[in-house]
């Protein structure tokens, strides 16, 4: 079987787990994963990359409220498999469908440079302790981390998001923090 299709094979095990946790579960996970993302958000103004989650992942949208002295960025997906943040203030009025209906920021927001970011919180479907992260397939934060030389580069899981071992790829950036409850 080829890395390719062994990743599929594991993006889809590890999904339908991730969607069989009650909605209580996750709610109660995603606070206490923000409580772990405190030590690196206190301070001064920091620039931080979040994602809009889907249903199944950790929920980071409460900390543009809990952190109001930082910037915050959520991407949009563009051609060519790249990503664009832009900045936003309240993602409950500022985002709009995106690719593939996921909420993203709307187009007229200011753009934040890659170069920009203090911190990056990435999402994915599972990790390993080591830092390999399977994505979603699309390759979009494989391509745009490299250009973020300074940022801090991190991820929110939950437990049942671990995995022993994941096929990776030469292109496939590692995690260097992965936080869990």
């Amino acid at each position: 079987m080829s890395s390719g299709e062994q990743k599929k094979l594991q993006r889809q095990e590890v999904l339908a787990r991730l969607r069989a946790i009650p909605a209580t579960t996750r709610e109660e996970y995603s606070a206490r994963l923000r409580g772990l993302l405190s030590p690196h958000l206190e301070g001064a103004s920091k620039t931080i990359a979040l994602y809009y989650p889907l249903a199944h992942e950790v929920n980071l949208l409460p900390l543009p409220q809990e952190y109001p002295q930082h910037h915050f960025a959520f991407p949009r997906c563009m051609p060519g498999r790249q990503l664009q943040f832009h900045h936003v203030t309240a993602p409950d009025t500022q985002m709009e469908p995106g690719l593939m209906g996921i909420p993203a920021p709307a187009p007229h927001l200011p753009i934040i440079a890659a170069e920009d970011f203090d911190i990056i919180i990435v999402p994915g479907v599972a990790f390993t302790h080591t830092g390999a992260r399977l994505g979603y397939g699309g390759g979009y934060y494989d391509t745009y981390l490299p250009r973020c030389p300074r940022a801090k580069v991190l991820a929110a899981a939950y437990t049942w998001q671990l995995l022993a071992d994941l096929p990776t790829e030469a292109h496939d950036k590692l995690i260097p923090l992965i936080l869990t409850p």
